[in-house]
């Protein structure tokens, strides 16, 4: 590739992204998702996205299969941002040996989905599918640690702290100030652990908001202080994060391989970025964004106990949610915002 000609990238993201970059570019959604892919023309990269009726079609058949009907249509780009479909990996680098594109991967799952498939066909697949990365961005410092320790290449893999809106949150709070009435909890990944918060919470005296989805929620015990919030928009999340006195970020832990390897961090920057306090469950991968007593608190998973005890902490500390939250808003602003984290993926793809 010529030094003077743009890259030509391709994000297939895990999820659907066309009706939310289109409520973006209305000016509605906040562009956390978009993953950076906002800013890549201004920093000398031609990136789009695909998303084609059959892939969203598979998705209901096998989340791994989504990216597969893009096989082909990949050849025409010099990197490929993947954000999910090891699958894909697989069949273009593995077993057909194509160098162009290159793979970027997104890593949000790699840790979970080696120790979900340890043996057999899929852990093989995922293991070739891995090796035949060309870079893994890693938003943790332990998945980094997690995959050198099994043996892949070390100069594959680069840690990038992810980004979020920061300054569309952070405005939010500065044009519409609320002390807020209720404790907020965010996320519909399975690595959240509502079960513990709902024991946690349970005949507190305020009320908690839960925005997740059924499935996540399903078969357990719902105490009568928490509201679930299923389905809504991200275009209203600024002002839902606006509206609580704090938020509160139960995740499983390390050793659970439900979810993502990096469940929690929208749900925990987002509301930092809102000048909220924030509780979250202790894991090496959210202390790479949240300092204990500094910005945030951190108490150890699974414990309702520990968890409790906090959450009565912030509730009867008007000062310390106040000094948390300011320290927390300034922290993101500077460090996570998307147009960092668009900075380092372009950087990356230009090199790639």
């Amino acid at each position: 590739m010529a030094r003077d000609t743009k890259p030509h990238v391709l994000y297939l993201y895990a999820g659907k992204r066309k009706e939310f970059y289109a409520s973006w570019k209305a000016g509605k959604n906040p562009d956390t998702q978009l993953l950076g892919l906002n800013y890549m023309d201004e920093l000398g990269v031609d990136a789009e996205f695909l998303e084609w009726p059959l892939s969203e079609w598979l998705r209901s058949a096998s989340f791994n299969l989504v990216h597969l009907p893009y096989l082909f249509a990949i050849r025409n780009y010099d990197v490929v941002f993947i954000c999910a479909g090891l699958p894909l990996i697989f069949v273009a680098k593995y077993l057909l040996g194509w160098k162009k594109p290159k793979f970027v991967i997104y890593n949000t799952f790699l840790t979970n989905a080696l120790k979900r498939n340890a043996g057999g066909l899929s852990g093989f697949v995922t293991r070739k599918a891995i090796e035949s990365l060309d870079v893994i961005v890693c938003t943790g410092k332990e998945q980094e640690k997690f995959l050198l320790e099994k043996g892949f290449a070390k100069e594959k893999i680069v840690f990038a702290p992810i980004g979020i809106d920061a300054k569309r949150f952070a405005d939010g709070s500065k044009n519409n100030p609320k002390k807020g009435d209720y404790i907020l909890a965010v996320g519909r990944d399975p690595g959240r652990d509502y079960k513990t918060l709902f024991e946690a919470v349970k005949d507190l005296p305020i009320k908690v908001k839960v925005a997740t989805k059924q499935e996540v929620v399903a078969g357990l015990e719902i105490p009568q202080n928490v509201e679930l919030l299923l389905h809504v928009p991200y275009s209203e999340m600024p002002a839902l994060y606006q509206g609580a006195f704090f938020a509160v970020v139960p995740l499983r832990d390390w050793n659970d391989p439900k979810g993502s390897d990096t469940s929690g961090q929208y749900g925990y920057l987002e509301p930092m970025a809102s000048g909220k306090a924030v509780i979250a469950s202790d894991k090496a991968v959210v202390r790479d964004y949240i300092e204990n007593g500094v910005d945030g608190l951190l108490v150890p998973p699974s414990n309702p106990v520990a968890l409790r005890e906090a959450l009565q902490k912030l509730i009867s500390d008007e000062g310390l949610r106040t000094r948390l939250g300011q320290t927390a808003q300034k922290k993101v602003l500077e460090k996570f915002s998307s147009r960092r984290f668009a900075e380092t993926l372009a950087g990356i793809f230009k090199r790639s």
